[in-house]
C-alpha cells in the first residue's frame, strides 16, 4: 500500500512538472508598445528593427515591436516612453546619447528600471474620484509642456496626471496628446495649440481636429 501511494505521489509530480513545461512553451515573449516619443528637431528620428537584421524604421506612437527586436535612438535631446505590451502601469523611457547612437534590445529594456503609473478605473456611471478634475497623459507625440497654476512647466511624459487649474501648450504642427478624464474617456488633441485642462474635462470643442470619445 505504501508503495502505491509513493508510485501516485511520484506520477502526480511528473505530471505536474509536464505542464509547467508546457506553459512555459506556450509563453509568449514579451512585445514593447511605444505610447510616447519626444522630438525637438528632424536631425533624428527613433528606429526599431528585428534585431541585428533588416532595415531600421522609424517607430511610431502606439507600434509594437516585436521581442526579438530593437530600438535605436541617435539624438540626444530625444527619448521614447514604451510599456510590456498589456501592462500599461510600468513605462520604461530610452533617452538618446551624448553622442553616437543608443541601440538597446527589447528584452534589454525590459530588464531596466520602469516608473510605475496609473490610470482611472471609472466609468460614465461612476467617475474615479481619485481622478476628479484630472486628466491623464495616455499617450503623446512630440514636444507637450504642462503649465501649472503656480506656473511651473514641465515636458509632458506618459502617466502624468494633469489638475483643471493647469494648461498644455502643443508646441508643433501634427503633435498629439491622448488625455483620459475620470470615466476612462479619452481627448485627443492635436497641435500647434494652447489649451487648460479645464476646457477639456468640459468637453469644450476647441477646433475641428479635437476628438472626444465618450
Amino acid at each position: 500500500m505504501k508503495r502505491s501511494v509513493k508510485g501516485i505521489i511520484a506520477i502526480a509530480a511528473l505530471l505536474a512538472a509536464a505542464a509547467g513545461a508546457v506553459n512555459a512553451a506556450d509563453a509568449k515573449p514579451a512585445t514593447l508598445t511605444c505610447v510616447g516619443i519626444y522630438s525637438e528637431t528632424s536631425d533624428g528620428y527613433i528606429s526599431a528593427r528585428t534585431a541585428g537584421t533588416g532595415a531600421w524604421v522609424p517607430v511610431k506612437v502606439g507600434d509594437v515591436i516585436p521581442a526579438n527586436g530593437e530600438i535605436k535612438i541617435n539624438v540626444e535631446r530625444d527619448w521614447i516612453e514604451v510599456i510590456k505590451t498589456g501592462s500599461p502601469n510600468a513605462v520604461f523611457e530610452i533617452a538618446g546619447p551624448a553622442s553616437g547612437e543608443t541601440v538597446l534590445k527589447v528584452a534589454d529594456v525590459l530588464k531596466g528600471k520602469s516608473r510605475t503609473v496609473s490610470f482611472p478605473k471609472g466609468t460614465v456611471a461612476k467617475p474615479d474620484p481619485k481622478y476628479k478634475d484630472k486628466l491623464v497623459v495616455a499617450q503623446y507625440l512630440g514636444r507637450q509642456i504642462y503649465v501649472n497654476a503656480d506656473g511651473d512647466s514641465n515636458d509632458i511624459k506618459y502617466g502624468d496626471v494633469l489638475d483643471i487649474k493647469g494648461k498644455v501648450k502643443i508646441i508643433a504642427i501634427n503633435n498629439t496628446v491622448n488625455l483620459m478624464n475620470a470615466s476612462n474617456g479619452v481627448t485627443t488633441v492635436v497641435g500647434p495649440l494652447t489649451f487648460t485642462i479645464e476646457q477639456i474635462l468640459s468637453n469644450k470643442s476647441l477646433y475641428k481636429f479635437l476628438n472626444v470619445q465618450k
